[in-house]
């Protein structure tokens, strides 16, 4: 018998898995998001709408105002995390042209996703 091994690449397109980067922050954003989240919002796709000491999530708005930071990709990010200044911007659902203002490591994104679910509104 022979071991006959062949390298095997995997590719994943763009947008699959609802992210165009970076899966992790994707899945860590979801996660908040339904956690925090009203289930009738479905949150789990588009966010939800928390603001507080450690964190801020906002939902891609389609009031079409001018003064709205959060329609038509404005500089308002759909998602802050304060600690680290990461912010994080989606257009219309979580994944969707997904932008961030700078990179985090997978420590820092456990440890984020670790101190917002335990985050509890006061």
């Amino acid at each position: 018998m022979t071991n006959n091994k062949e390298n095997v690449q995997i590719v994943f397109p763009s947008g699959m898995f609802g992210a165009d980067k970076d899966y992790l922050v994707d899945a860590i954003i979801r996660a908040i998001a339904e956690h925090h989240g009203d289930e009738n919002e479905w949150p789990v796709k588009y966010g939800t709408t928390i603001d507080n000491e450690l964190f801020m999530m906002h939902r891609f708005c389609w009031c079409e105002s001018e003064d709205c930071d959060w329609c038509n990709e404005n500089d308002a990010p759909n998602f802050y995390y304060k600690p680290l200044d990461f912010q994080v911007h989606w257009y219309k659902y979580i994944g969707r042209s997904m932008k961030y203002n700078k990179e985090i490591s997978a420590l820092e994104c456990a440890d984020m996703l670790t101190k917002c679910l335990k985050y509890k509104s006061n």
